[in-house]
Parts: C-alpha cells; structure tokens; sequence
C-alpha cells in the first residue's frame, strides 16, 4: 500500500474517531440534561436550560424569547447578560422573527453592519435558533457576544439548534401538564364549591386551608411540585363530607357522639372516592390521614413520621381555620388564641416541625397586615 494510500486512511480514521467522539459528547450532553429537565416546570427548565448554553457557548448573553399567539409577539421569558427582561418583539422585520418563521439558525457577526439593522440591539456577534417542539412553535433562542470576541462557527450553530430541539420537547410536555393541571384545579375548585354550597358554615373554608398550608409548605422549602400536591390535597381534603347528611353539617348544637363519629368518617371516605385515581397515592393518603396526631391519639393511631408530611401540614391548617371561623355552637378564637393553642399542642396533636413553620409564616402574614 503507498504511503499516499495510508495517509488518506489514517485521516479518515482520524475523522471517523472525532465524529464518534462528538457523537458521544452530544449524547451524554443530552442524557445529562434529560436528568436535569425531569420533575422541572417549564421556568425551571428554561433557567437551567439558559445557565447551561451560557457555558457550552462561552458567550456574555443568552435568551429565550416565547412566542405569545394572542398579541402576535416575542417576549422575554428568560435572559441573562445584555438583555432587558421586559423586551416585547412585535415587528416582524427582526432576526428574531424571521428565524422563528423559517426555522432557520443565523448566526451573523456585526449584527447592525448587516441588513439586520435593529434598534437598541448592539452585539459583535449574535446567534438565533429556533424553539420548536414537535406540534407547536414556541420562540427562539438568543446567544450573543462570544468571549474574547470570537464568532459563531457551525459547530456552534449545530449544537444550539439540536439542545434548542431537544429542551423545546421538555418545555412543550411541561406547558402541556400546566395546562391540565390547571384544568384540574378548576374542576376540583368548582366540586369544591358545590360542596361548601351543602353547608352553612364552611364557605371558603377550603380556599383558606389551601392558602395556609401552601403558606407552611413554602416556609418548608418544599420543591414546586411537592407545593403543587399539596395545593391538590387542601382542595380535596373534604371531599368526603359529601356523603355527610346536611342536618349534621348544618347542625346549630354541638354533635353528639355518634354524629362526630359519622362526620370524623370523611378523611376515608375521601380517599375511598378518589381510589380509581391512578398516580394520586400520594394525595389519596394525605386525605385520610389528614386528621391523625402526632401522638398517635388521631383517627388511625398513626404516629410522629410515619403520618404523610402532607397530612401533618394540612392538620395544622385545617386546625388553624376551624378555630378561626364561627361555628352553629361556639365562637371563633382570635388568631393569637389559635396560633397559642397550635403552640402548645406542638408534639401532641402537631408536628412540632410544621408548627414552627406554621408559626414563622403567620408572623410573618400578621406582621404585613398589621395585626
């Protein structure tokens, strides 16, 4: 074989090696966001999404603008660098939109030396790809400013456009369970109205144990998703009293023992409603348990952490409201009666954890109402 012969080989090998290792670093880049994309909603995704390109590119701004279908403009969703946050694109005679409308990368060095001439734009080196999931147009993606000011190369235009494809899938299939989830949580506040409807004395009961106990998650650190099962799990955490005669919900005297025994039956009876739920365990198992005590001297004898985190924090805002509210046979207490009672039944009937959340939140709620 001729020296030429082996040469020409070994620059093919050599090419053949680079683009598998290309291939395996695109790859792993990708498996490593997938990773970092689960579980996220699509703000999250679009942080850690901008954060990442950032690095990858080496450049001083990145962007992502959404497309808003109604008012037919780009709009800033995410930024970081040179970029006003509250930039609305509505010409369309931008780099921004023809890249969005022809699903074309550019990369263009001197941006106002060419045709593209933009106003309040001013970059040495600009790169815009697309957003696009697979059914719907989602924005663009803006780099801008390489350090050391160097260009765009393909390489660069390349790898932009495939991670740009690949988290518009995460985006799209976040905005997609946003939109059901919203769907479910008007379904479940309009059953939820129709349920207070029954009685006299619970309106708006539901909405203010939500708005506590996401107020003790939040204090809690509770991750968005987990803050979201719990907003669930407030909203249905009654449901069972449908089945509760109104002459007992309704009832003007104190309840008897045997009423009690029939109104303490809701938590299961919730849950026995919502078992056909698949992927609702969690939630499920915060309804039934939401009235156990710490102790173990609740509904079910269920002790300290062995109760869902979920219920402990809901026992401690529907215990919260139910003092705070009139009832047909006792006053309310005022809020410092409750919060002291909440204090002093911490490791009794309460997690002692969730009552020091609980009491951090409500100090800080009284404090800016001046109460």
């Amino acid at each position: 074989m001729k020296a030429s012969e082996i040469d020409r080989l070994k620059q093919d090998l050599l090419a053949t090696v680079k683009e598998l290792s290309d291939s395996y670093e695109e790859l792993s880049l990708l498996y490593r966001l997938s990773e970092e994309f689960l579980g996220l909603n699509v703000d999250e995704i679009c942080r850690v999404f901008l954060k990442e390109i950032k690095y990858l590119l080496n450049v001083k701004t990145a962007v992502i603008l959404f497309l808003d279908e109604e008012k037919n403009c780009l709009y800033t969703k995410e930024c970081s660098g040179a970029w006003d946050a509250e930039v609305t694109i509505s010409s369309k005679d931008n780099l921004f939109w023809y890249v969005l409308e022809t699903g074309k990368p550019m990369a263009i060095c001197k941006l106002n030396s060419t045709k593209w001439k933009m106003e309040g734009f001013d970059f040495d080196s600009i790169l815009v790809v697309p957003l696009r999931g697979k059914k719907r147009v989602l924005g663009s993606v803006v780099v801008a400013d390489k350090e050391e000011g160097r260009e765009f190369f393909a390489g660069d235009i390349k790898l932009l456009n495939t991670i740009s494809f690949f988290t518009s899938l995460f985006i799209e299939n976040a905005l997609l369970s946003k939109e059901i989830q919203t769907f479910l949580i008007g379904t479940i506040k309009s059953f939820v109205k129709a349920l207070e409807a029954t009685s006299l004395w619970t309106a708006g009961h539901t909405e203010r144990v939500t708005e506590y106990a996401i107020g003790i998650g939040r204090e809690m650190g509770l991750s968005s998703s987990e803050l979201e099962r719990l907003r669930i799990c407030s909203l249905l955490h009654d449901i069972g009293k449908i089945t509760i005669p109104r002459e007992i919900l309704n009832k003007r005297d104190e309840l008897d023992d045997h009423e009690w025994d029939e109104l303490m039956r809701h938590p299961v009876v919730g849950a026995e409603i919502l078992s056909e739920l698949s992927g609702f365990t969690e939630v499920i198992d915060c309804i039934k348990y939401h009235h156990e005590h710490y102790d173990g001297s609740g509904l079910h004898g269920m002790k300290g952490e062995d109760i869902p985190m979920m219920s402990r924090i809901l026992a401690v805002a529907d215990a919260f409201d139910a003092m705070t509210s009139d009832r047909p046979y006792r006053h309310r207490k005022t809020f410092q009666q409750a919060i002291e009672e909440i204090r002093n039944n911490a490791g009794k009937q309460f997690d002692p954890v969730v009552v020091d959340a609980f009491l951090r939140w409500i100090g800080a709620k009284l404090s800016v109402l001046d109460l």
